[in-house]
């Protein structure tokens, strides 16, 4: 499950993730469907781990797609770079 295809980073259901620099790699998988989404990280070896839910509306004139993603990316690093984020921007 772990070893994606090179050109695509998926592999059997996983995403392997690389987590930033001096961060290692995080497992990591979503899924959702109008007006609910659903994230999941993992280590390799899942000591360390983070879920997470969300409720939105799904309207493009509503759209938070962006920052959504820009969020996401900023608790990867939160989580599993030892909370090395730095302030929000």
């Amino acid at each position: 499950m772990c070893k994606p295809h090179p050109k695509v980073g998926y592999g059997l259901g996983v995403f392997v993730q690389d987590a930033g620099e001096n961060r290692g790699t995080v497992i990591t998988h979503n899924g959702g469907m109008p007006g609910h989404a659903a994230l999941m990280y993992s280590t390799p070896d899942g000591s360390k781990t983070l879920t997470a839910a969300l409720n939105y509306v799904d309207d493009a004139a509503l759209s938070m797609a962006e920052t959504f993603q820009k969020t996401t990316q900023r608790l990867v690093k939160e989580v599993f770079g030892g909370g090395q984020a730095g302030s929000a921007q």
